[in-house]
């Protein structure tokens, strides 16, 4: 019978420190099976939508005339090709394996599975005696199927998050490391529930994740019936004083009970979505990939920040002159507010940006915060009272953003970046800091997309850095791609 051990790196033995044992196999409680029937329905979803957006690009490829009646039926074949593809790329399985897992993470997936599945397609009917498929015909086919695709595959996922109940989840650990960790999950949005946490009895009760209101279960030995009372289906381990064998007799034990498990590794901060997992025999070693961006990943960049803008410009004006009539009617002053920013190496540009504040609003910041005493640089104002009734709508819905197009447009902003600080804030920076002024700041980033206005600095810091120490094409589709539900969300919108 295995057992939890809650052993530290130090030389305490397991009855010391005190075990915990899930149990045996035999006694061990069945899943619901309305559980898993609802996941091995949400693969099937899945590979319904890969297969509905195929067959949609079919169809507009024979309706359009790329496709002729002889390819039609031959056209059949790409649906297992898709589907055999995306397999080998784990498209239907990342939500059973992953704690949390996102439509837009599987963007390049999707594009990969596509690129693949119209080579090959393309390549047989050259090989076979079958008609030929015309190379106009498999990109239209291979277009409409991913953006049809990426819908559906989004919808489907909001479908199981609204019938499904949360994850039940529980942390190992104690201090500022589980502290963060159970933040995170809190933010984290309805696929999970944080039940509760366990820790060693002598600093469990009084740590980091209880002054977050999240309840303690007591001491590591209480693991195994918290998990089966209250029916947890996920632990997360966030304590770096437990040792291999400990980890290793939760592991094992919770495979028994059938509780998935995610290990939150020492040193995470350094640790970016580039980083590797690989494996020399048995022993497991990660490979960081931290470099200067590529001049062709920079140059792809500023073509994808000009012609989205660009586009996005033209889509949202008739925003921008109803915006404009009511802030006239609302509050006296200028349409647009221009404030000097810091963007890239220190480059002083005007940032754009419909005016949500009263006119004189920057004499008055004074009388509000003293920026010397600041303990970090930056600041927001919760319910600043220098902000118009409409002003307050606008930074809500983050429509007096729309502007900064213009900034992107011009080359002095990015779709995706740090937000751009004013010059007395980053007159404050220390050297660590000054590290986000290495790229242009960005409309949208990775702030925006996990909590924004009610992250500290530091984990502002931590975000941005990571952004600039794994800065890719395909990581900043998935930032624009998790923005509008941030947008729609407002968290932390002030």
């Amino acid at each position: 019978m295995s057992r939890i051990s809650s052993s530290r790196n130090d030389s305490s033995t397991p009855s010391e420190a005190g075990e915990a044992n899930l149990g045996p196999a035999s006694g061990r409680p069945s899943r619901p099976n309305s559980a898993v029937q609802l996941r091995r329905l949400r693969r099937w979803a899945l590979a319904l939508a890969d297969t509905t957006g195929i067959a949609a690009g079919i169809l507009i490829a024979w309706e359009i005339g790329k496709l002729t009646d002889q390819n039609l039926l031959w056209a059949a074949m790409i649906v297992p090709l898709w589907i055999f593809i995306a397999k080998l790329y784990n498209l239907y399985d990342r939500d059973d394996r992953r704690i949390q897992h996102r439509t837009a993470e599987e963007i390049p997936s999707i594009l990969a599975t596509a690129a693949i599945t119209v080579v090959v397609a393309k390549t047989l009917t050259e090989l076979l005696p079958i008609p030929v498929f015309p190379s106009a015909a498999m990109i239209a086919i291979g277009g409409v199927a991913v953006m049809i695709s990426i819908v559906l595959r989004g919808i489907v996922r909001s479908l199981y998050r609204t019938v499904a109940d949360p994850e039940k989840t529980v942390i190992v650990g104690s201090g500022a490391k589980a502290a963060l960790v159970s933040k995170r999950l809190t933010q984290a949005g309805t696929a999970i529930h944080l039940s509760g946490f366990v820790a060693h009895s002598a600093n469990g009760e009084h740590s980091g994740p209880a002054d977050l209101g999240v309840k303690y279960f007591g001491g590591i030995e209480n693991l195994s019936a918290v998990a089966r009372d209250r029916e947890i289906s996920r632990v997360v381990i966030a304590d770096d004083s437990l040792d291999s064998r400990a980890i290793g007799a939760i592991i094992n034990d919770c495979r028994e009970f059938g509780v998935a498990v995610t290990l939150v590794p020492a040193n995470q901060e350094v640790l970016g979505p580039d980083t590797e997992l690989n494996r020399i025999a048995d022993v497991p070693m990660l490979d960081f990939h931290f470099s200067i961006p590529p001049r062709s990943t920079m140059a792809i960049k500023r073509a994808l920040d000009f012609t989205v803008s660009a586009a996005l410009l033209m889509l949202t004006s008739p925003i921008l002159l109803l915006s404009a009539v009511i802030i006239k009617l609302d509050s006296r002053g200028p349409v647009f507010f221009r404030q000097v920013r810091v963007g890239k190496n220190g480059k002083r540009f005007t940032m754009f940006k419909l005016r949500t504040m009263d006119a004189d609003a920057e004499s008055q910041l004074d009388d509000l915060i003293d920026l010397d005493a600041l303990e970090e640089p930056m600041f927001k104002i919760p319910n600043d009272p220098r902000i118009t009734r409409f002003g307050r709508f606008l930074r809500r819905s983050s429509m007096d953003e729309i502007p900064q197009f213009i900034n992107v447009l011009t080359g002095d902003m990015s779709l995706v970046g740090p937000r751009p600080e004013e010059e007395a804030v980053v007159a404050l920076y220390d050297e660590r800091q000054r590290q986000r002024l290495s790229v242009k700041p960005g409309l949208t980033g990775p702030m925006q997309v996990a909590g924004r206005g009610s992250l500290s600095f530091e984990e502002r810091l931590a975000l941005e850095r990571d952004y600039l120490d794994n800065l890719t094409i395909s990581g900043d589709i998935s930032i624009l791609a998790r923005t509008p539900k941030a947008v729609i969300r407002g968290d932390g919108a002030f």
